[in-house]
């Protein structure tokens, strides 16, 4: 037996015919032991949602987390809006210098949509009734981003509210009526004219039919006689979206909601990549 197969032996035979240990390097790896933030997701409970204390078990934070995890899931927010906080929001993004025709700067404008947000929280969590908001400008000036942030300050809070993109909304009526489709029309609506709050985000931006007119407009109208406020966000403003979707639509806009004009020089999402790099 050469030198380098006894290196790979604990055992060895002697001069007797007998086994001997040699001084050998063991064969086997070894391993070093994981601590506790290696292997589970909350170390502090050990994924179990519960921690031991001297007075006895008592819930983990991580067990509240996923609690407003699966509550704003519900509430149709969805990963890339988890985000959008009213504590991220950024506006350093828009100017100090750069007016809208009514001389108001950028940042104005974006404070006053900023706020009224924040008013309109606390306003829902007080059992108050307040108007609806409805935010205008380009892509990626924001108007999604406090719309999310008002839905994810509601639940954090113990309220209710629900995110829904229009398109998509209209998409899921209309794919109701499919023999495939798990989902009535009537369940969806009802889901859509009850929440005690409701964004609409993106209204504007799909192929409006008669029939599709129609539904926005018993939404609202259905809204508006019960005291459910509404988050509208769109890229166009009111005489456009008159031509879109009719002025018994608009009408109904006008009498809940409240308008804010959002402007940034340029796209915020391009400014956050730029950071990112």
């Amino acid at each position: 037996m050469t030198e380098e197969q006894a290196k790979v032996n604990l055992l060895n035979l002697d001069g007797n015919g007998g086994f001997s240990r040699i001084d050998a390097k063991p064969f086997w790896p070894t391993y070093a032991a994981k601590s506790d933030a290696e292997v589970y997701r909350c170390p502090l409970c050990r994924d179990t949602g519960w921690r031991i204390g001297e007075d006895g078990a008592y819930p983990c934070d991580c067990r509240r987390e996923k609690q407003l995890a699966a509550r704003k899931q519900a509430a149709g927010l969805q990963p890339a809006l988890i985000s959008h906080t009213f504590e991220a929001f950024r506006l350093d993004y828009y100017s100090d210098f750069l007016t809208d025709p009514e001389g108001r700067t950028y940042r104005q404008l974006a404070e006053n949509a900023y706020q009224a947000c924040r008013t309109f929280v606390a306003d829902v969590l007080n059992d108050k009734h307040p108007r609806g908001l409805f935010f205008q400008g380009e892509v990626g000036r924001g108007k999604t981003f406090l719309a999310a942030a008002v839905i994810n300050a509601l639940i954090e809070q113990g309220g209710e509210g629900l995110f829904t993109v229009v398109p998509d909304l209209l998409d899921s009526l209309r794919y109701s009526y499919d023999p495939e489709s798990e989902t009535s029309e009537q369940a969806l609506m009802t889901r859509v004219r009850q929440s005690p709050v409701l964004v609409l985000d993106d209204l504007g931006s799909h192929n409006y039919s008669e029939w599709t007119k129609n539904r926005m407009y018993a939404l609202l109208n259905y809204r508006l006689n019960h005291n459910l406020p509404v988050i509208i966000t769109s890229n166009l403003d009111l005489e456009q979206l008159k031509d879109i979707l009719g002025l018994r639509v608009v009408s109904r806009i006008v009498e809940c909601c409240d308008f804010y004009l959002l402007c940034a020089d340029k796209d915020n999402r391009l400014k956050v990549r730029a950071e990112a790099k």
